[in-house]
């Protein structure tokens, strides 16, 4: 950053220097040479009278002058009359001076036998004002040059900061192996590189997370396998009523291992589930009651607004399967016996509802319950029917894979969990 900063301070220092500089210098040279012919004469007579007051002596009564001139002369003390160094050489050797200061415009003489100085004020019509249209013209190439250099200067950062966007973007769609080519001339180089660190650390830790979920998911199906056999090679021996009771505890507990491993297997094939996504149209409403009627006809109610009977939206038939599954287990499993399913039209999006009767979600966790094996604490149930909180966030992922949009909240008629997922339209079949 220390260098962005310094390179950002030369670059507006040596712009706003140079440009008034060439500006100035422009003007100079733009300015015409020739003169006034009334300032001619003036300068003439001027020159006439510093010499007969310098070389010939002669005396002016400067009373009587005063009386009737408009030029107002004055005598002035040269040591009085300070001159940049640049001026003094050409006016000690006669050169006339014309002097603007304010409102006065006025021709000096070097009186060099006296040392002193002839002052003439002339009159303001020989003031030679710049056109307004001329300050007009300097002052926007003044800043628009400015403008203009800052603009060149600020193109490859904004390239750079451009590509960081963009490979962000991508990381953050999935794809671990995004980075930033390094350049070495890039006024935020150390970001770059920070952002690389940090996306290399990122592919790492995701990669051993795979790994070490995948390998102990795997290998706990062996023993799990092997404790199954045993317990139903038990469970056909006769056993006294209490070994009985606990080989019931145990069946159960070893039953909620092999759902848990089950889940746990699923969730990290979802992983890589993204290769394989290949959406297609299809009209929702036609989908969900298909759905309905082979898996949950006298379970869940149903209900489509006239105006989405023959919308249809871009999904994977296999993904939004499984996302409404997870949606309508969740709302039979913690509510109280009501689950309703429901799609209306909004805009140009079409609205998947499913709403139960159950305890619901505070709206404080309504963010936390999408993070994998994050439990409500508004579910408190029977310990064979508690989930393992896997099943909002895969509803989660695959409704990111469809660019739609998920939303929790409180339902007004049943009073339970409402699960809203938008999927943008399609078109009309």
């Amino acid at each position: 950053m220390k260098r962005l900063t310094l390179s950002l301070l030369i670059v507006v220092v040596s712009a706003v220097i140079g440009l008034g500089w060439g500006i100035d210098q422009w003007y100079n040279d733009q300015e015409p040479s020739t003169e006034d012919a009334s300032l001619i004469a003036y300068k003439t007579v001027g020159r006439e009278l510093a010499i007969l007051l310098d070389q010939q002596g002669v005396q002016i009564e400067w009373d009587d002058w005063l009386a009737f001139s408009t030029m107002h002369p004055q005598v002035i003390p040269y040591r009085e009359f300070p001159l940049p160094q640049n001026l003094q050489k050409n006016f000690e050797k006669g050169e006339a001076l014309l002097l603007e200061s304010g409102d006065q415009l006025s021709l000096n003489y070097y009186l060099a036998s006296q040392d002193q100085v002839l002052s003439l004020t002339l009159p303001d019509e020989l003031r030679q004002d710049s056109p307004g249209w001329l300050n007009w013209l300097l002052t926007f190439l003044f800043y628009g040059g400015v403008i203009l250099v800052v603009l060149i200067w600020l193109y490859p950062l904004l390239r750079r900061l451009s590509l960081l966007r963009r490979t962000a973007q991508e990381f953050g769609a999935g794809n671990l192996q995004a980075r930033i080519a390094s350049d070495k001339n890039s006024y935020i180089s150390s970001i770059e590189l920070e952002f690389n660190r940090m996306a290399q650390r990122i592919e790492q830790l995701i990669a051993d997370n795979k790994l070490l979920s995948r390998g102990l998911s795997h290998d706990l199906r062996t023993p799990l396998a092997r404790l199954r056999f045993g317990l139903d090679v038990l469970g056909e021996a006769e056993l006294p009523p209490m070994q009985q009771q606990q080989l019931a505890h145990l069946n159960r507990d070893l039953a909620a291992m092999e759902s848990l491993v089950e889940a746990l297997l699923n969730y990290a094939r979802m992983d890589q589930a993204q290769i394989a996504f290949s959406p297609r149209e299809l009209i929702l409403s036609d989908f969900v009651r298909r759905l309905q009627r082979e898996f949950y006809i006298d379970q869940v109610e149903l209900g489509v607004s006239d105006d989405a009977e023959k919308m249809s939206v871009s999904v994977d038939p296999d993904y939004l399967a499984m996302l409404i599954h997870n949606l309508v287990q969740n709302a039979l499993r913690y509510g109280r016996g009501t689950v309703r399913v429901s799609i209306a039209l909004a805009g140009n999006l079409l609205i998947l509802n499913v709403e139960d009767n159950g305890p619901g979600i505070p709206e404080s966790e309504r963010q936390k319950v999408l993070q994998p094996f994050y439990r409500s604490s508004q579910l408190q149930s029977t310990e064979d029917r508690r989930g393992y909180g896997l099943g909002l966030a895969v509803v989660e992922r695959i409704v990111q894979w469809h660019s739609a949009r998920l939303a929790l909240g409180q339902s007004s008629s049943l009073g339970g969990l409402d699960v809203s997922v938008a999927f943008p339209v399609s078109s009309p079949r």
